[in-house]
């Protein structure tokens, strides 16, 4: 393997390493079967290939072959089963499994693929939103959060911050390590979404390799607290910034408007579909709450009218701590706008394009539902890697063009034949007249 392509094989070179470092969590037996790199691989396989019958379809496959597709694409030994699965992840600590994101953000930022992210100066941008991935009236664990209904029924949920590196630009958004809402030791209330995004800022802040961060989140992320949590580990921000949140930051805005020192600034363009009119109004350092001490922030606003017959497209407001001007502030706003992203092409994407990510593949009582979503959003990871660098994957992508259809594709070729490599694979996809049956090697 040549370390020098930034490729599927590599990834994978990466994701065993991460596994031999891995502590078997199981008691030395004779009865152990499995290793634990045939568990982790085997669950990540299921996520990758967007299949949750993919190991099961490689037991027929190997019957058939002697060989199977599960051994050639993803290098396992043995075919766990999900049960053997489920009870071994659910003893690993999730944690463990975060270094690979950002062993793979590294590279991106190292070998310049992440230069058509940078906005506002150089900076990346970090969108951080909540979204639940497990949902039930009877099932639980100690990790699992409660809402309490009028009825007296109980819902318990699983919910979790998922970072993505955005771009207002750029259609893929770059997974990183989550931050889990989950009862915390020595808690008096139950974790919220804030909490855990602070601790994500606290416990990720420093490992960007020197890149310029700016975080992004809704009004719920607009608080001192917060603000303080980025500018104290030396992240800028720009959050949504509400009147009924805030009103008085807003207090503050009518009285300056009221003297003529709100600055304002209008612009017209073509969107791809219509002439629309952007009027912004900003003001730098203006206090954040009522309250002291009250942090200083930036504030603008932006109305987005179609200029045919001047309906408001869009309208919203945001604080930052990047200098506002005339020059800035489309941009601040545009980076801001691309929050949405998070959720558009990070949740939704997960949620409805073949990551199933509301699905319950596991609950367990210690560690296997989050350990299942970080391998969910490894998959989700790698595929947009292999999107932005590999250019096998990319034409086979503009050729299929859905994300749907090219993983069904994949999934029906490996469930009756076999390949040598995921290269073979691709290649097959691409223009081989006819399948050539890897070699028995067993």
């Amino acid at each position: 393997m040549n370390e020098g392509v930034l490729n599927f094989p590599l990834l994978l070179h990466w994701l065993h390493q991460l596994i031999e470092h891995l502590d078997d969590p199981r008691q030395p037996s004779n009865g152990t079967k499995f290793s634990l790199k045939d568990i982790v691989l085997g669950a990540f396989a299921v996520f990758f290939m967007q299949c949750p019958s993919f190991l099961e379809y490689q037991r027929h496959v190997h019957s058939r072959h002697g060989r199977d597709n599960a051994q050639a694409l993803f290098e396992l030994t043995e075919l766990p089963t999900s049960n053997q699965i489920k009870n071994v992840l659910d003893l690993i600590a999730f944690r463990l499994l975060f270094p690979i994101f950002y062993q793979i953000y590294s590279v991106l930022l190292r070998r310049g693929y992440l230069e058509q992210y940078k906005v506002l100066g150089g900076h990346l941008l970090v969108g951080l939103d909540g979204s639940e991935y497990f949902s039930s009236n009877w099932i639980c664990c100690d990790q699992c959060s409660t809402k309490t209904h009028r009825d007296g029924s109980v819902t318990y949920t699983h919910t979790a911050v998922l970072p993505v590196l955005v771009c207002p630009e750029i259609e893929h958004v770059i997974s990183l390590a989550p931050e889990f809402i989950r009862p915390q030791d020595g808690a008096e209330k139950q974790d919220s979404e804030t909490a855990a995004a602070k601790r994500w800022i606290k416990g990720h802040a420093q490992g960007f390799d020197g890149a310029k961060i700016t975080v992004l989140g809704d009004d719920l992320y607009s608080r001192q607290p917060m603000v303080e949590t980025c500018l104290e580990d030396e992240l800028n921000f720009i959050f949504v910034c509400l009147p009924s949140s805030h009103p008085e930051l807003y207090e503050w805005v009518e009285y300056l408007e009221g003297i003529g020192d709100v600055e304002h600034l209008e612009t017209r363009g073509w969107n791809g579909r219509y002439h629309e009119i952007c009027q912004y109004r900003y003001y730098n350092r203006i206090p954040l709450r009522e309250e002291l001490p009250a942090v200083m922030v930036n504030w603008c606003e932006v109305s987005v009218t179609r200029a045919a017959d001047g309906k408001t497209m869009y309208h919203n407001a945001f604080i930052t701590h990047h200098f506002i001007n005339d020059q800035s502030v489309a941009e601040i706003v545009s980076a801001g706008r691309a929050r949405w992203k998070a959720e558009n092409e990070g949740h939704n994407v997960l949620k409805t394009k073949g990551y199933h990510l509301e699905h319950n593949f596991g609950h367990g009582q210690k560690n296997l539902a989050a350990v299942l979503l970080v391998l969910n959003l490894l998959a989700f990871l790698f595929h947009t890697v292999l999107h932005l660098v590999d250019s096998t994957y990319q034409r086979m992508r503009k050729q299929r063009g859905t994300r749907q259809g090219f993983f069904h594709d994949i999934q029906t070729l490996t469930k009756y034949l076999l390949f040598e490599s995921w290269e073979h694979l691709l290649q097959f996809m691409l223009d081989d007249p006819e399948p050539r049956i890897a070699a028995d090697t067993s």
